[in-house]
């Protein structure tokens, strides 16, 4: 790509194109469309949306050199926002909408050729709620009930559910990789919905104590402390710090990508006096959270307990997301092994 047109593009894709980056070519048949403009994660998304050139056979298309890794993108067509409709890669965006995505190079989300495990899909019966939870359990290879196996609880984002590590982040295609490579040792993924909770309240409940006896029930597993980790992104990071709070006993390592930290949870923390977890934070450089996750650094510094912190260049985006997640199951991993 000349150098003229990455110019346009947000600080994000600067940072990136240059390292591995490969064509990618975005395309949409929209014969009686007027104008059509690609936005994603790629272009700052409305900030700096790119312009698609329309063909004779009524096929709009746009090259963009990419960094390897996760993208999501929508088209704009006549000022209406839509998904890809070439694609099936696309889920729901938390906005009523769709949104698409696309995997640039191989890296550790490409699954295995083979050795690969199973995802099922559940509405488990809530009383917290008073209504089923969608939840999302990731099986390894070769699971078998009541199998002696950790297990990580994988928390989402704000307005989304138990599909997006899913259908979105497709989590089973980097667990799958370290276990057939041998990286990691096999364990269980599961997946709930906060039913548009901030984790407290019925969301908490659910997933301090309906949901481990559940996952007994239906699966045999019966993880301890040790054998118990808790992950998330965004809202997803702010719970990973939360919920260990209200169950000291319930799991014993957390890791919060991007999350959000406000301020009452800052305080909340600074009334524990300490986490009853090892914690692992990272966080997007060009991230509009990344004040938080400062403050929480900061709060846990000042009570003898610095977590393992790093800023990496990206944003709040699944393409950052897409260059951390290896390394997440990885400590997961790790942390694990140590019981084993």
């Amino acid at each position: 790509m000349k150098a003229k047109k990455l110019l346009l593009l947000p600080l994000l894709l600067v940072l990136t194109a240059s390292v591995g980056a490969e064509p990618v070519t975005f395309t949409l048949e929209a014969a009686q469309a007027r104008q059509v403009f690609l936005a994603g994660e790629m272009t700052g998304w409305d900030r700096h949306k790119q312009a698609m050139a329309r063909g004779k056979d009524g096929v709009w298309r746009l090259s963009l050199d990419l960094a390897p890794g996760q993208w999501l993108y929508k088209f704009v067509v006549d000022g209406r926002w839509t998904h890809d409709p070439a694609t099936s890669d696309h889920d729901a965006d938390g906005q009523g909408g769709q949104h698409s995505f696309v995997f640039v190079g191989e890296g550790a989300w490409t699954p295995p050729a083979t050795g690969r495990g199973r995802v099922e899909t559940h509405e488990v019966a809530s009383a917290a709620f008073g209504r089923p939870a969608k939840v999302n359990v990731y099986l390894p290879p070769g699971f078998e009930r009541g199998q002696d196996l950790p297990v990580l609880t994988l928390l989402h984002g704000g307005g989304m559910d138990a599909d997006q590590w899913f259908r979105t982040g497709h989590i089973e295609r980097y667990a799958d990789r370290l276990i057939a490579s041998g990286r990691a040792k096999p364990f269980v993924i599961v997946m709930p919905s906060s039913n548009g909770r901030p984790y407290d309240g019925p969301a908490e409940r659910f997933i301090v104590d309906e949901l481990p006896a559940w996952l007994k029930e239906r699966y045999g597993l019966q993880a301890s402390r040790a054998q118990s980790a808790l992950a998330g992104m965004s809202m997803g990071g702010h719970g990973a710090v939360k919920l260990p709070l209200a169950a000291p006993q319930r799991w014993g390592y957390a890791y919060g990508l991007s999350g959000w930290y406000p301020d009452e949870l800052i305080a909340a923390v600074k009334r524990a006096g300490k986490l009853p977890v090892t914690l692992v934070l990272r966080c997007g450089t060009e991230d509009d959270l990344i004040a938080g996750n400062r403050t929480l650094l900061a709060t846990l510094r000042a009570q003898g307990q610095p977590p393992d912190y790093r800023e990496d260049a990206g944003a709040h985006s699944f393409h950052y997301w897409s260059q951390v997640t290896e390394e997440m199951l990885l400590g997961v991993d790790a942390y694990f092994a140590k019981v084993r």
